[in-house]
């Protein structure tokens, strides 16, 4: 369960948001239960905006994230953030996933941006997600 968790809203401050994006987030939003968040540009969240969604998971379904059933999924280690962390990588140009285990909390975070020609490359994303991640678990 997720009931150790911290609220997701509570993991990121605004100006993680604002830094990660290259625009001026606003405060983060409960997104469908205080398990989801998501911070953006706009205060809709809308497809065509910059967003940052941070999900806390049961440790089961981080375990579940790690080994994916699907073979198309990469999974690539991440070094020195929180206990354990990995990116989640799909095929062809979507956004990348980070998840992360500090003791018994796990979260995951990504950047979306659906934006024509996108903003940001993958490799940036994930460099950005890492940066989040590290300001997440600093407030676990």
């Amino acid at each position: 369960s997720t009931a150790n968790a911290p609220a997701a809203c509570t993991l990121l401050a605004t100006g993680d948001a604002t830094t990660a994006l290259g625009v001026p987030s606003l405060p983060g939003k409960q997104f469908m239960d205080p398990t989801g968040c998501v911070w953006s540009n706009d205060s809709a969240a809308s497809d065509s905006s910059r967003r940052i969604f941070l999900n806390t998971h049961s440790p089961v379904a981080f375990h579940a994230a790690g080994h994916p059933a699907i073979t198309t999924i990469r999974i690539e280690p991440v070094a020195g953030i929180g206990d354990e962390a990995f990116y989640q990588i799909y095929p062809g140009d979507a956004s990348p996933f980070i998840w992360v285990r500090k003791g018994t909390v796990t979260f995951s975070i990504r950047i979306l941006t659906r934006l024509k020609p996108s903003p940001f490359t993958n490799d940036q994303e994930k460099a950005k997600e890492a940066v989040l991640a590290k300001a997440a678990v600093a407030r676990i």
